[in-house]
């Protein structure tokens, strides 16, 4: 059988979806026409939106196309491979146009030739005609299928233009959103660092976004970087078809990528853990697992959440003798084992934001495999590992109960701590109770009361101060809360505002540190107090007595 050579073809259709749906936004639409612009060798872009009439135009003064040949290469025809010698600066597919004809419809003034496109109505057909009056470079009118303004994705026009300042932001030539610049060149900006590839700017905003020759590609987030900031390439990064991504083979990319990466290693060495975010946390902990940090540089910095809040190293965890294992964020049952002292608990969000699936006691062994020359200790380690729940579990035995205590069942002592800290004003109309708990120190429904566990009070020896401080810091923490913390809870950044602003406010009406000083003398006071009016109490019961017995004698003596 004789075998025939032929060519693979594209629909009709498959180019009117890939016209439809490069762009995801208006914005990103925009920016498209813009880098186009510049490519046509313009000084300036103007962008101009009507939302009246549901109307915009980018306009420049480039050399527009300047001939019917040009048109049908460049203009009709998608794809056409660009020539070496036409020195683009972004150019690679030759379909960038057609991000603009998906929101309305176009026409396109250029030379002494106007097109019009209407995908919607029209499909992949489009009019050519010639004009009287020459146009010097490029004037785009799109006539928009819908009116962007008003709309989620833009509420007002100055959040629409926020967001194509954003895309154009480092463009290297004027870029104008309804006559007002709205872009500075990235030669122009003091950078924190600079090389043959890429500007580079370390801790601002929420992300690293990523420029391409100073046109916006996209942002990534914090938990891949390790640090927010912007980078704005030299050189032509290699990225997708969409131009919303970057290809991991780009080589420029990748030497961008290792200046990032040696930006969070060094400043991850030169600061203490007390001041690493979380996701500087989390990055290095990433590192560690993929080998790019060394133990030895990171051993004393505190990586590992623990239930209790506190972040733990690497080495306190290897020179650990207690019991440890992995429990659910929040959870109170972690909490009271950390607060008792009987093992050591990590919140299990560190497995996930790992990508680890293995069992939980050989979790260190997995994060550390790649650590060439690491010291002893790791193997016990696995052996203190236990479970969490279940039976033979480290709560094994634990019931999450919370119960308050009727005034009858308290003892004299419990009743006198009542006394003393219901007489303060500190409580925001909470009323404080005794309850029992096997769970938690004390709780709160975040409105009408704050119970201590009577196991708690029991602990505490009332007339030293370090033991009243623990009381009145309990309290403070529920204080804190605006919610119930019976059971599992997060502490939120509003919590740590509140118990913020608790602690450090500096009336003493309102801060209920304030009185851990006197404390002690009040329940000293309430304790004399009781024996005085025992002492009453008796001399009463004792003078009833003795004048009930004195009144029969003296009846008896006056017959």
């Amino acid at each position: 059988m004789t075998v025939q050579t032929k060519n693979l073809e594209m629909h009709p259709k498959l180019l009117l979806d890939v016209i439809k749906r490069q762009a995801g936004t208006l914005e990103k639409a925009v920016l498209e026409g813009v880098m186009n612009a510049i490519e046509a060798g313009a000084n300036k872009v103007d962008i101009k939106l009507d939302p009246d009439n549901s109307v915009l135009y980018i306009s420049d003064d480039g050399h527009g196309i300047t001939s019917e040949k040009e048109i049908e290469q460049y203009f009709a025809t998608f794809g056409t491979p660009h020539e070496k010698s036409e020195n683009k600066i972004w150019a690679q597919f030759r379909m960038g146009r057609g991000q603009l004809f998906s929101f309305g419809k176009n026409i396109w003034e250029t030379s002494n030739f106007k097109m019009k496109v209407d995908i919607k109505n029209w499909g992949l057909v489009y009019k050519l005609k010639k004009i009287k009056v020459p146009v010097n470079g490029c004037n785009i009118k799109i006539e928009l299928y819908e009116n962007p303004i008003g709309k989620w994705n833009y509420p007002t026009i100055d959040s629409f233009k926020d967001r194509i300042q954003h895309h154009v932001q480092f463009m290297p030539l004027p870029i104008y959103f309804n006559g007002k610049q709205i872009n500075t060149p990235a030669t122009e900006i003091q950078w924190d660092k600079e090389d043959e590839n890429a500007y580079y700017s370390f801790g601002l905003g929420l992300d690293m976004s990523i420029y391409n020759l100073g046109a916006f590609v996209t942002k990534l987030p914090v938990s891949q970087t390790g640090v927010p900031g912007v980078v704005v390439s030299k050189k032509q990064l290699g990225v997708n078809f969409a131009r919303n991504d970057i290809q991991s083979s780009c080589p420029v990319y990748k030497e961008i990528q290792e200046v990032i990466r040696e930006n969070r290693i060094k400043k991850t060495r030169r600061k203490s853990g007390l001041r690493l975010t979380h996701y500087e946390r989390q990055t290095t902990l990433t590192d560690i697992r993929d080998g790019i940090q060394k133990y030895d540089e990171v051993k004393n910095i505190g990586l590992l959440l623990t239930s209790s809040g506190r972040y733990i190293t690497l080495e306190q965890i290897r020179k650990n003798k207690q019991f440890w294992c992995f429990a659910p964020e929040g959870n109170r049952m972690a909490d009271n084992l950390m607060e008792q002292g009987a093992a050591l608990v990590f919140e299990d969000v560190v497995l996930s934001n790992l990508n680890y699936t293995g069992e939980r006691r050989n979790f260190f062994s997995w994060l550390l495999q790649y650590q060439e020359d690491l010291v002893r200790g790791w193997d016990t380690v696995v052996k203190l590992h236990r479970e969490f729940q279940g039976k033979g579990s480290l709560t094994d035995g634990f019931l999450e109960n919370y119960i308050t205590l009727a005034d009858l069942k308290l003892n004299i002592v419990e009743r006198r701590v009542l006394k003393a800290l219901n007489k303060m004003r500190y409580w925001k109309d909470r009323i404080i109770t005794i309850g029992t708990s096997d769970s938690a120190r004390a709780w709160t429904d975040g409105n009408s009361f704050i119970t201590l566990n009577r196991s708690f009070i029991k602990g505490l020896c009332l007339s030293d101060a370090g033991n009243v401080a623990q009381l009145f810091a309990v309290l403070v923490h529920e204080l804190a809360h605006d919610d119930s913390t019976m059971g599992s809870h997060i502490h939120g950044e509003e919590f740590y505002r509140n118990f913020h602003e608790i602690c450090m406010s500096k009336r003493w009406d309102t801060n209920p540190l304030s009185e851990i000083r006197y404390f002690s003398q009040v329940m000293q006071n309430f304790r004399v107090d009781e024996k005085i009016q025992k002492i009453k109490e008796k001399e009463e019961k004792a003078k009833v007595k003795r004048d009930k017995k004195l009144g029969v004698v003296m009846a008896q003596s006056s017959i």
